[in-house]
């Protein structure tokens, strides 16, 4: 009978370290599937942080253009008409304004002539202004 209980306690006993070895390798499968899944997170949470950052700067720097484009408008007394912005084609604007027959306007956009009324000793000229070097 004696023997019959030690067999059994034997039994018990690497049953219950079985079960503690497979537990314990569980807990550190689980543990590193937890881990990869953090490490998951804060990569896509570095990436969105990148896009944000991105896209603010990109913001700042269209402000910056559009601003640029209004002062030279309004240093030139030019007088808006029609005014579009888009990614792909850049400023483009209509602009009014009273020039002399020998002005000239020097500016790193793109001026033409769209219409000219003889006003006596000036002119009423429409010019449309687009933006140079974007893509299109």
């Amino acid at each position: 009978m004696f023997l019959l209980e030690s067999n059994v306690r034997k039994f018990l006993k690497y049953t219950l370290i079985t079960i503690i070895i497979i537990l314990f390798v569980l807990l550190v499968v689980e543990s590193y599937g937890k881990y990869q899944e953090y490490l998951n997170i804060k990569r896509m949470q570095n990436n969105l942080n990148y896009t944000y950052n991105n896209y603010l700067y990109k913001v700042a720097n269209q402000r910056m253009v559009v601003e640029e484009f209004f002062d030279f408008l309004t240093d030139n007394n030019f007088f808006l008409i029609e005014f579009n912005y888009s990614l792909t084609d850049g400023l483009t604007a209509k602009v009014a304004t009273f020039m002399e027959p020998t002005q000239k306007i020097k500016s790193k956009y793109s001026i033409s002539e769209v219409s000219k009324i003889n006003m006596g000793s000036n002119y009423y000229v429409v010019l449309e202004i687009k933006e140079q070097g974007v893509n299109q």
